[in-house]
């Protein structure tokens, strides 16, 4: 009932406040005195956020259920030019999570909630700080990250899908792709150099994931992972799209199969003594309307598929800021997905009875921003689970988020 209710003030709001994103406030607590302003001249970035969510699993296999649940954050940046160290910020974001998750819900194997997945629920603990990193930037379109690296983030400025899961997709699947190479935070490096045709990446880091640790913790024990990934703009009539391809690189053994970022297949895998995996995408997105504020984005990836358990996956989509000329703020989209698990699973499920399959999805969802600071959504979610003889789930979804 109280989810119904939340559901018809939200209807109320976006019914009489179609004109409100004109409002000069970004926040809701404004500008606390003009205090806001002087710490942002100062180099001192604070931006505290809530976004809550009510999650329904309606159709598919196994019991139906509504769940309520959040994060609340605060991204803090603070810049070194009062020190005389004007190229150098020091990044840092607190995450904690609330209420309770849909898990495994319909036998699905990718989070269908990315907002909830991380920082997650591991023995209890909600809270973690995500990001911990220096950042050196001498010129625009070149710096260096090294620490704590929140990645979920990182992938949250790709156009058309990037939002982290709160302003975009919710799915992990289109919000911060699965690799089986690159855990959801990592501890390392990241170098970001633009050249006059091409924009490159390149990435150091510990295999093993540091969600829920400080990073110090024995790093690089396991072994490496290094990336690089090559960026270019390709023109298709009057409209420019950006394309990449990225190339990973793990020295780390096999024998600890990597649980494809904190998710685990639906059986126990077998241990693999095969050494090293390497990792290859092409992504793109390119505008199809001339403000270039929504287009169509997409990535086909593939891995070794030993000891990397995604041997492929594909997703492509069209999406990005409102196609209603009144609404600039909103944000929408459509996509599909399509994750294979390697054949060690596959003939390891097969061999106990649980024939798999490759996972299909396809989610849809609008985010209506009521002013600067208040949005309200919804979500769709169908899909054809991992396991053959799941049934097909459905899961339906709100989403609101303030900026204080």
């Amino acid at each position: 009932m109280k989810y119904l209710v939340l559901f018809l003030v939200c209807c109320f709001f976006m019914t009489f406040q179609v004109k409100a994103q004109d409002s000069s406030n970004q926040y809701l607590t404004g500008n606390w005195g003009g205090v806001r302003d002087s710490m942002n001249q100062s180099g001192v970035y604070l931006n505290p956020r809530l976004t809550v969510f009510n999650h329904n699993f309606v159709a598919g296999t196994g019991s139906k259920e509504s769940v309520f649940n959040g994060k609340a954050q605060l991204d803090v940046k603070l810049n070194g030019k009062k020190i005389g160290l004007e190229k150098w910020t020091l990044v840092t974001k607190f995450e904690y999570n609330f209420g309770n998750a849909l898990d495994f819900s319909g036998e699905v194997l990718i989070p269908k909630n990315t907002v909830i997945t991380f920082p997650g629920y591991v023995n209890g603990s909600r809270f973690d700080i995500s990001s911990v990193f220096l950042l050196y930037a001498w010129k625009p379109g070149n710096q260096v990250l090294f620490g704590k690296i929140n990645m979920v983030d990182m992938a949250s400025g790709t156009i058309y899908s990037g939002g982290a899961g709160l302003d975009a997709f919710w799915n992990l699947g289109y919000a911060a792709p699965v690799s089986g190479i690159t855990p959801p935070y990592i501890f390392g490096a990241i170098a970001n150099i633009s050249s006059e045709k091409l924009k490159w990446t390149f990435m150091v880091y510990d295999p093993v994931s540091v969600v829920g640790k400080s990073g110090f913790d024995a790093p690089f024990n396991q072994g490496v992972v290094l990336s690089v990934s090559p960026g270019w703009k390709v023109k298709i009539g009057n409209s420019v799209g950006n394309h990449a391809i990225r190339l990973a690189y793990s020295t780390q053994d096999g024998n600890n199969l990597y649980n494809l970022g904190d998710l685990n297949p639906p059986v126990d895998v077998p241990l693999s003594d095969k050494k090293n995996r390497y990792f290859g995408s092409y992504s793109f997105n390119h505008p199809l309307n001339s403000e270039k504020d929504w287009g169509i984005f997409g990535q086909i990836s593939i891995s070794d598929g030993n000891p990397n358990p995604v041997d492929f996956s594909f997703f492509v989509g069209i999406g990005g800021n409102s196609f209603f000329n009144n609404r600039p703020l909103d944000k929408w989209g459509i996509a599909f997905y399509d994750y294979s698990l390697s054949s060690i699973i596959d003939d390891e499920a097969a061999a106990i009875n649980i024939p798999l399959r490759d996972e299909l999805n396809l989610e849809t969802f609008y985010q209506y921003w009521i002013n600067n600071w208040f949005s309200i959504g919804g979500d769709i979610q169908i899909t054809k689970p991992i396991l053959k003889n799941a049934d097909t789930a459905v899961f339906l979804g709100l989403r609101s988020s303030i900026k204080f």
